[in-house]
């Protein structure tokens, strides 16, 4: 963490501690909030905020569809309807044995190739249901 201290910002901390383990813990963020002299409260402040940081989250996978305007035309709220029925639980929630987290998230950055899903940190363009399914599937 000490090289994110000069320069760069907390985002970039919060990314590289959840990059170690997937997830950012209340420990983790009151260990970023004492590297930046900031009350911990600040630093979940910024942790919640992106969607790309998992607070308090200890799924093993980790699926996020996007919901942003593009993806909504692209028909992703189809496919996070499959995702649910699949995975048996609803957006934002993760499963009882704590393998499948499931959340729509914001823009993911490819509005072309819409809807995205990322997958476990891997983007899925031009996502169709049976395609992330059968990822879900081969990673059980």
């Amino acid at each position: 963490m000490n090289k994110y201290k000069e320069g760069a910002d907390i985002l970039d901390a919060l990314k590289a501690v959840q990059a170690k383990k997937g997830y950012l813990s209340e420990e983790d963020i009151c260990s970023v909030a004492k590297e930046y002299g900031r009350y911990p409260s600040e630093v979940y402040e910024t942790a919640t905020f992106y969607t790309m940081l998992h607070v308090g989250n200890k799924a093993e996978h980790v699926i996020e569809v996007c919901g942003s305007t593009c993806c909504d035309a692209g028909e992703s709220a189809p496919l996070m309807a499959a995702l649910e029925k699949e995975l048996g639980i609803k957006a934002g929630e993760t499963t009882e044995d704590g393998k499948w987290f499931l959340r729509r998230c914001e823009c993911l950055g490819r509005c072309d190739t819409a809807p995205n899903v990322m997958f476990d940190g891997e983007l899925i363009t031009n996502a169709r249901a049976e395609d992330v399914i059968a990822k879900i599937k081969a990673a059980k």
